[in-house]
């Protein structure tokens, strides 16, 4: 591994870190004229259920936090591997050889309710991305996987698409929840990347110049810039991030309990060495040169809203300014405080020697 992608991979890990966990997170680095790349996908989701103190459910889960961790690699994600070439053979020249990565489920109960947070973090390695020289496949960015992938571990065979798959360590609470509404949710899939396939036009896209900076050139950069392309960001014109947040409400024994399933937008980060412009033809891809492209116009919706958003602060401060003039008009002209004809003069002074110093104040009469 070269010194430019380590550079490129720590430019991800510092992204990841102050960027709030979603439902899926892409982070990948492409450096020039690589036969391969290995994105990072990290799925996270947290369910919590809602019970009373002295419910079956409270007894079932207890008040001890458990935790399920195991590492992922092709020997036993093999069946990963084969699901997802599944999927990009549908669309995409990308397969993949080789897997790593982790999975992990928490379980912590409370007095009356237990969150249960997964995260899954999956590194395929991908090859065939180059359609031609200077043209790279773009269409291997989302998959979603909705059949079972049982991975075999030292905890049994668990499925990690599952979020039953932390609650099936526990066999009696596994049996009471199995029939229930609560299901609606211990269900659904967790490898659901879909949301990155969002088209490329709507990605944010901006060229970086630090590959250009002689200082960089021990880091084997190219010489040209990196261009970062990002989504899931909310912004003015892109709207307010969505959450998925579902609840369903569920009844046992007489029993009465809610489940809840909390998870944010999908959000991406691709970097790519060299000035890229995207394709969204029939097939999506990455145009990468070393010149710099032609000024795109900007997206259509843009400029108006930020030309309002402008206009509206103008006329905040204008009217701020008119109240604020008005406002130090009165206050020049108008008496305030105490009438002067209630207070008299005391004299406060004292001799010293020959000298006499003449002092005093006011007081209210």
């Amino acid at each position: 591994m070269n010194k430019k992608y380590v550079t490129i991979s720590l430019m991800l890990v510092l992204v990841s870190f102050v960027v709030p966990a979603h439902a899926v997170q892409l982070d990948v680095a492409i450096p020039k004229g690589s036969e391969e790349f290995s994105p990072v996908y990290t799925f996270t989701r947290i369910i919590s259920i809602q019970y009373s103190e002295d419910s079956r459910l409270a007894e079932l889960f207890g008040d001890v936090q458990q935790k399920i961790l195991f590492d992922l690699d092709s020997k036993n994600a093999a069946v990963l591997i084969e699901k997802i070439n599944l999927q990009l053979a549908e669309k995409s020249f990308v397969i993949v050889d080789d897997v790593s990565g982790e999975y992990s489920a928490t379980i912590t109960p409370q007095v009356k309710s237990v969150s249960i947070e997964y995260k899954i973090t999956i590194q395929p390695t991908m090859k065939g991305h180059f359609i031609s020289d200077n043209v790279l496949d773009a269409q291997w960015r989302g998959f979603e996987i909705l059949d079972k992938v049982p991975i075999e571990t030292e905890y049994g065979i668990i499925d990690i698409n599952s979020p039953m798959a932390a609650v099936s360590q526990m066999p009696e609470l596994k049996q009471y929840l199995s029939d229930s509404e609560a299901m609606q949710v211990l269900e659904l899939s967790i490898l659901d990347a879909s949301g990155l396939e969002l088209s490329l036009s709507s990605w944010e896209s901006m060229f970086d110049p630090t590959g250009k900076m002689s200082e960089a050139e021990e880091y084997g950069f190219s010489g040209t810039v990196i261009t970062n392309y990002s989504m899931g960001i909310c912004t003015v014109y892109r709207g307010v991030c969505q959450d998925r947040d579902i609840s369903v409400s569920f009844e046992r024994d007489g029993e009465e309990y809610s489940i809840r399933s909390i998870e944010s937008q999908d959000d991406g980060t691709i970097v790519i060495d060299g000035y890229v412009q995207e394709s969204s033809g029939r097939t999506e891809s990455f145009l990468v040169t070393d010149d710099r492209p032609e000024n795109r116009p900007p997206e259509e919706g843009q400029i108006p809203i930020l030309y309002t958003a402008s206009g509206a602060g103008i006329a905040i401060a204008a009217g701020f300014f008119v109240w604020s003039d008005k406002k130090s008009k009165k206050i020049s002209t108008e008496q305030t405080g105490i009438d002067p004809s209630d207070l008299f003069s005391v004299a406060i002074g004292s001799a010293a020697g020959s000298y006499q110093t003449n002092r005093g104040t006011a007081e209210l009469r």
